[in-house]
């Protein structure tokens, strides 16, 4: 039994989004998600004012600067009783890393491909006995400090483990290797950050975080460093279960096919087979539907999922910003029907510069940094589960048609994989 004995938190509605102000009540938001990465937090080396915690009888050193603005984000959603999802990572050099010497030496994949620049986050390492041990206790005191009864500090829930693995040598890089051995590592992560999480609070749960290509990789040409989101699950849960079995879900990126264009309903790739290339929104029941297959049921129930990532870039104009809106309130309903997702987040409350050029927020960004104009999306989010729910739903089936609403908001899955055999010359 873990040390502390809260009940799980039940969410009464499915929207969840990373905000900082009044508009979480504004919106009617239950969950956030944070960022947190270990080489902005940790020290190899004792600081003067450093927080010091033990894990298996050995001291490790964390930053208190870093601890008390996760503190504060954390009690400010708290104040309205959301909590949150961690996303751990594990970079070098981005999310506010101190890039200390000695610590990345230990805490960094060794197969690290640190010549690529677009590797932006290394994977953790599970086959040193230094990188397993930073790893824990890195788990272990963000369980401790953020899963109390009390919420002295604010709440975590969970946590998801590195970020979009099956494209793994962008966001979760260890070099060359085949799906098979990187699975294998990372399946060994999942279960470290059960155990220890569990030591605190049982009703921890533990993500695997996947991009939106499901039976196609992103990049073709990189076999290994680039799997099929499938194949990760597959091989997770085979290894889980050699491993004698824990509690992971997955925390999926539902993207529409070509981040730029909103219109997650006129996608062409998804298709509604197990084997499709990508699941977005308009496909997301596959995943349900993969899920609740016995194989994976752990202890008799789905293993959840929650929608961790996933944006309405807005190109600039009117009619992609409806597109936005309309997408949001059809994603809400077709959420409503599949109980073993969630919620389902939106990236980003504000644009962000240096997101590839897209504008995902469901505000703009003023030139200072605070919000900006409030897009049509935000007023979707805001309706979802209240008394204007039904007329902003009457809105977005009039947008995107009601022949094309219908057939989506509860489509047919095809447990099996798509016969192609048509496409075949003979």
């Amino acid at each position: 039994m873990g040390k502390y004995l809260h009940e799980k938190e039940i969410f009464r509605n499915k929207k969840a989004l990373s905000c900082g102000n009044e508009d979480l009540e504004i919106l009617g938001i239950e969950h956030t998600l944070l960022n947190i990465n270990l080489p902005a937090l940790m020290w190899a080396e004792k600081k003067e004012d450093a927080l010091p915690f033990v894990s298996r009888g050995r001291e490790y050193w964390f930053d208190r600067e870093q601890v008390e603005d996760i503190d504060r984000q954390l009690q400010y959603a708290w104040g309205y009783g959301i909590a949150a999802t961690a996303i751990l990572l594990n970079s070098p050099q981005r999310f506010g890393s101190h890039e200390e010497e000695a610590l990345l030496k230990k805490v960094i994949h060794p197969d690290f491909q640190w010549e690529d620049k677009n590797a932006f986050i290394s994977a953790f390492p599970m086959e040193t006995e230094e990188g397993r041990n930073y790893y824990r206790a890195f788990v272990e005191f963000l369980s401790e400090r953020y899963m109390r009864d009390d919420g002295k500090y604010g709440r975590i829930t969970g946590f998801i483990v590195s970020n979009e693995v099956n494209s793994q040598c962008v966001w979760g890089n260890a070099g060359e290797k085949t799906v098979e051995a990187y699975a294998e590592e990372y399946t060994k992560a999942l279960q470290l950050t059960w155990e220890a999480s569990h030591e605190y609070w049982e009703g921890a749960d533990v993500y695997i975080s996947l991009d939106h290509y499901w039976g196609d990789r992103f990049y073709p040409d990189r076999p290994m460093g680039t799997y099929r989101g499938k194949d990760i699950v597959d091989l997770v849960l085979k290894y889980g279960k050699e491993r004698g079995n824990f509690g992971w879900g997955i925390a999926y990126h539902p993207y529409p096919e070509d981040l730029n264009y909103p219109d997650f309903y006129n996608d062409r790739i998804p298709k509604f087979y197990f084997d499709t290339k990508q699941i977005t929104f308009k496909n997301i029941e596959v995943l349900h539907a993969y899920l609740a297959q016995e194989d994976f049921l752990y202890q008799g129930q789905m293993r959840p999922i929650i929608l961790s990532e996933q944006g309405f870039n807005s190109r600039q104009d009117e009619l992609t910003e409806l597109q936005g809106a309309a997408g949001y309130t059809l994603a809400y309903q077709k959420m409503k029907r599949l109980p073993g997702i969630l919620w389902m987040t939106h990236h980003a409350y504000m644009d962000n510069p240096k997101e590839f050029g897209l504008h995902l927020g469901i505000r703009e960004r003023n030139e200072d940094g605070t919000p900006g104009r409030k897009r049509p999306i935000y007023e979707a989010m805001r309706d979802m589960g209240t008394e204007r729910e039904a007329e902003r739903v009457a809105w977005a089936k009039n947008f995107i048609g009601e022949a094309l609403w219908q057939q989506l908001e509860c489509p047919a899955v095809h447990a099996c994989d798509e016969d192609r055999s048509k496409e075949m010359d003979f």
